[in-house]
């Protein structure tokens, strides 16, 4: 096998492909990328058996062939390297040589029969979004989805697509976001729970590809393929029943605020500075024409902040996790949001003012008690 590529194409599609190479040393086959030659472009693989991605690059390959190389040494490699252009040659053993110029390295390389089996798909009925569109609503719910191992069916986000309407839904048991957006009558109704880690590495693929472009995504048994461009990321999904998301969104909350975002996350991050494990609750006080948001932390201080706002009904306070509200506001992308209360016991409902895309989005947050 040989061939000539230009680094930084190859070094792109292997930072892309990182965040699925096994880094435990369970089978070390897996912390390897499969690498194909051949008409003029590459064939990238990698995967660690639960989420992986195939990949193409165009180089000059003078001699087809494929090998599997450790992709962190194979990227180390690269990086060292200051020439445009890199060739790659195997020479009679199972050194993979590297050559930039004055530079020359070799590295270790496995047996493509080792390496796992990659699945396909055609691509016969695939669902198509708009690149940007989609970007968006998985920055809305990442967020919110669950890292705790013993709630495995919010380990992920659902995607369900109903009688035209699509819903993506992400909740870790104290907060929940979810994105609504019509769709049409041409689109097939799903039910399914894509795991956070696919959302991630899906995210990455889909920031690297013209928001303007459409991706596509089809299913094959218990799998998920995208398509995005020259890539193709597949995931196993969750098999798990998630909850009932609607009973989680509170209907009855009758005072509502529209605050500038930007400014109440100038606020709200000073709060989480002052923040500790044991004291997470920041108290905001509504009344006429003003908010005080308040966290008092008996260690390390008290912070108190005032916010104009338009509202000129009774006096109610509210407590939420600080942490919460701040990785909600930071998350967000609009000039204002809109809160949504009760009383000091009701979840809090927070939406966004002029989000564009016809996108309805609602954000909750469970309350903390309040003390004194």
């Amino acid at each position: 096998m040989e061939f000539h590529i230009v680094r930084n194409d190859l070094l792109s599609e292997l930072q892309l492909m990182m965040g699925v190479i096994e880094k435990k040393n369970t089978m070390p086959i897996l912390a390897n990328i499969f690498i194909r030659a051949e008409n003029n472009h590459l064939i990238l693989q990698a995967t660690d058996l639960e989420v992986g991605i195939i990949s193409q690059c165009p180089a000059q390959v003078i001699e087809p062939g494929e090998i599997t190389v450790h992709a962190k040494n194979l990227q180390d490699m690269l990086n060292t390297f200051s020439d445009s252009q890199v060739s790659f040659s195997m020479n009679e053993g199972t050194m993979l040589n590297l050559d930039c110029g004055a530079a020359q390295f070799s590295i270790e390389t496995m047996s493509t029969q080792d390496f796992p089996s990659i699945p396909e798909c055609e691509f016969a009925t695939p669902i198509k979004f708009r690149v940007g569109f989609f970007t968006d609503c998985i920055n809305k719910v990442l967020f919110s989805v669950s890292t705790d191992p013993h709630k495995y069916a919010l380990n992920g986000s659902l995607l369900r697509v109903a009688a035209g309407d699509l819903a993506l839904v992400s909740t870790d048991g104290h907060r929940m976001s979810v994105v609504n957006k019509g769709l049409g009558p041409d689109f097939n109704d799903m039910d399914i729970i894509i795991p956070r880690k696919t959302l991630v590495e899906l995210l990455k693929s889909l920031k690297a590809t013209s928001s303007d472009e459409e991706f596509e995504i089809d299913f094959v048994e218990n799998r998920i393929f995208f398509k995005i461009g020259p890539r193709v990321l597949f995931s196993r999904l969750i098999d798990g029943k998630f909850p009932d998301y609607n009973k989680a969104i509170p209907l009855n909350n009758d005072k509502s605020f529209v605050l500038e975002r930007s400014k109440l996350l100038e606020i709200v991050r000073r709060k989480s500075v002052l923040s500790s494990d044991k004291s997470k609750l920041v108290r905001l006080s509504f009344g006429p024409g003003e908010m005080v948001v308040v966290l008092k932390n008996a260690e390390r201080g008290e912070s108190i902040d005032k916010l104009s706002v338009d509202y000129d009904g009774e006096m109610v306070d509210v407590g939420f996790n600080v942490d919460y509200l701040l990785e909600f506001l930071k998350n967000m992308n609009v000039e204002k949001i809109e809160i949504n209360i009760r009383d000091n016991a009701s979840q809090g409902l927070f939406k966004l003012v002029d989000e564009g895309e016809e996108l309805d989005y609602k954000h909750i947050i469970m309350p903390m008690r309040l003390t004194g």
